[in-house]
């Protein structure tokens, strides 16, 4: 009597989330990405594991950032996370921005909005209209720390934010949640001069999950 044989069960085949991951080494940003904006990004591989630099331009108000061109895929309905690892190098009028983005009026966010001195890290959700944004209790400063934003929906939409794996001040927030239907978000990276003197931020990492 024969032997039924089977192969041994590919894990792959029991996926259930997609996960999208880039440290940015090599000489060039991967295709995923698009740069925009007055200034430039820079894939610096002589640094350890690689990073991402981007510089606006010198005058007030030039802005530059990384998204994936529009490719809007992750939504809050799903469950989505993004994680990266950031250094701001300099924090004083600069504006740097972490977001899960659909468009300018819907969108997750942390924004380090800094005009004057040392200022916190703001958390922010908006959808459609009024902004939900709150303290995160955190100062912006000049040292690599890993920002992670985490959509979920138990208990009706909410969203966490941590900073090096602590949760932040006023989180989770619960009103103002891009989650309409047609609300598929992406990764956008940003960086603004709020003087007349270019503004820069080093990108370790950028790390996205979700339930398919």
């Amino acid at each position: 009597m024969s032997t039924l044989m089977h192969e041994m069960f590919c894990l792959d085949s029991f996926h259930k989330e997609l996960f999208f991951w880039d440290d940015f080494l090599g000489d060039q940003l991967k295709d995923e990405w698009r740069e925009a904006g007055v200034g430039s990004a820079a894939v610096i591989d002589a640094q350890t594991g690689g990073i991402v630099r981007i510089t606006t331009g010198a005058i007030t108000n030039d802005a530059y950032y990384i998204d994936w061109g529009d490719i809007r895929s992750l939504h809050v309905d799903k469950r989505v996370s993004m994680e990266v690892r950031v250094k701001l190098n300099q924090i004083v009028w600069a504006r740097p921005e972490l977001r899960l983005i659909f468009d300018g009026n819907n969108f997750i966010a942390f924004d380090g909005f800094n005009d004057a001195g040392v200022e916190n890290w703001a958390i922010q959700c908006r959808d459609d209209g009024p902004i939900t944004a709150f303290d995160s209790g955190v100062a912006l400063d000049t040292n690599y720390h890993i920002y992670r934003i985490e959509c979920h929906i138990h208990g009706g939409s909410h969203v966490h934010f941590y900073i090096d794996g602590v949760e932040t001040d006023n989180s989770p927030i619960n009103t103002n949640i891009p989650d309409d239907a047609g609300d598929y978000l992406q990764p956008y990276i940003y960086q603004l001069a709020r003087e007349d003197v270019a503004k820069s931020m080093d990108i370790d990492y950028v790390g996205v999950r979700q339930d398919v």
